[in-house]
């Protein structure tokens, strides 16, 4: 059996990325680095706030309302509170899976109704746009300044290179009445789901739609094996839209 690189238990994960083998308690040591890398970045928890949780009952907003919780548990000037989009499918058990989610981390949550689209509009506008505005809707109108999400380093990168297909990257980069944090965009998404997993956290299903962008799966296919076989691709793609966002900030910024 292999070792961890860091110490003599066994190893859980082998980073291809990195070239580490890790066991479980360094393993989730890095998770949690990476996530209080990507939390510091953002300059927003130096006083206090209110952060509401994009919760699907999906894993990865399950560890991202875990991590949240358990990050700032000290910080009394620091409140949570999930949002829990229910799309009113009676075939769909996603709201009731967020609901145990929230019900088994202790976070109060607020659910909101999501209606029906026409059966002529696509299923991907539901669970993206549309979707997404809600999310920041109700997190503004119950006193959040934050909104978090569980969008994992796959997400991000898979984002960023359809942008760079369609010729608009920018458009990855998108301005809010509030800030948008995502703590875990530098993690890949097989990483989450074995931290989840280990914690006990989320549904594997839930959260997962249907999609009709016929761009979308052949570009995760081609992502996918082309990450595989260099692996830090998907990191490459998520720091040169970082430095992109920076330059651009920067030349905002200088006065005409």
């Amino acid at each position: 059996m292999t070792k961890c690189d860091k110490c003599h238990n066994l190893a859980i994960i082998y980073q291809k990325y990195s070239g580490m083998h890790l066991c479980r308690e360094h393993f989730e040591e890095d998770v949690h680095r990476k996530i209080r890398e990507a939390l510091r970045k953002t300059g927003l928890f130096g006083r206090d706030a209110r952060i509401a949780v994009g919760l699907d009952g999906s894993r990865k907003s399950a560890t991202t309302a875990f991590v949240l919780k358990n990050l700032f548990i000290r910080r009394k000037d620091i409140d949570l509170l999930a949002v829990i989009i229910d799309e009113e499918k009676k075939t769909s058990p996603t709201a009731d899976q967020a609901r145990r989610v929230a019900e088994q981390l202790s976070l109060s949550y607020i659910v909101m109704s999501l209606p029906l689209l026409p059966d002529h509009e696509p299923p991907h506008v539901i669970h993206s746009t549309r979707k997404r505005e809600l999310l920041f809707c109700t997190a503004v109108e119950n006193g959040a300044g934050i909104l978090a999400t569980g969008e994992t380093l796959d997400d991000e990168a898979l984002e960023i290179f359809i942008g760079y297909l369609r010729g608009d990257v920018d458009a990855v980069v998108s301005e809010h009445k509030i800030a948008w944090i995502k703590p875990l965009r530098r993690i890949p998404e097989k990483e989450v789901r074995l931290y989840a997993i280990g914690q006990d956290l989320g549904f594997d299903d839930a959260g997962e739609k249907p999609n009709t962008d016929a761009l979308r799966p052949e570009a995760k296919r081609l992502l996918c094996g082309f990450d595989c076989r260099h692996p830090g691709t998907n990191y490459s793609l998520l720091r040169g839209l970082e430095k992109r966002s920076g330059a651009r900030r920067g030349r905002q910024g200088q006065s005409l």
